[in-house]
């Protein structure tokens, strides 16, 4: 008796979790990234990326990327915009990664999507659902690389590709 009491409540158990999954997500879209420009929405507004510029990244061979709705260079110094991308990338042409989490591992890729309401209202939306190419990548500073990105999270999403401005 205790036997099919157990199979019965693991039964249930399974039946229940089964109902709490949620397969009406999308599946994340797979493979090269569109070779048009790079655009989207974020938070509810068209993103149309008009300059991207690369800086030293944290580990050697990589690049900071930042992208903008607006024409930024690198010698504009903290600029402002309400909404841009990150990315850090290996600087290598042909390089391409899916979006993977993995604190600590160095197959780690992600995206963010930076919201800027006001002064003291920042969102940061990580977007772990994507693809990064690295399509060129010049080493020398006032060169122009290229990338191609695909980045979902939640309603905020992008995809295309963008020429880089390496500054260092």
């Amino acid at each position: 008796m205790k036997f099919v009491l157990v199979v019965g409540v693991l039964g249930l158990s399974t039946v229940f979790a089964a109902g709490c999954s949620s397969d009406d997500e999308p599946a994340a879209k797979t493979g090269p990234v569109a070779a048009t420009p790079l655009t989207g929405s974020i938070e509810g507004k068209t993103f149309e990326a008009k300059s991207a510029i690369a800086r030293k990244g944290f580990d050697e061979g990589e690049k900071s990327i930042d992208i903008y709705d607006a024409a930024i260079t690198c010698n504009d110094f903290g600029p402002k915009a309400e909404r841009k991308i990150l990315i850090s990338v290996p600087w290598t042409a042909g390089t391409s990664r899916d979006f993977k989490l993995a604190f600590g591992s160095s197959d780690s890729q992600t995206a963010t999507f930076v919201i800027q309401r006001c002064a003291s209202d920042t969102d940061n939306v990580v977007s772990t659902q994507g693809r990064v190419e690295i399509i060129d990548a010049p080493a020398a500073p006032g060169a122009m690389g290229k990338i191609r990105l695909r980045a979902v999270a939640g309603d905020n999403n992008v995809e295309g590709e963008i020429a880089v401005e390496v500054c260092d």
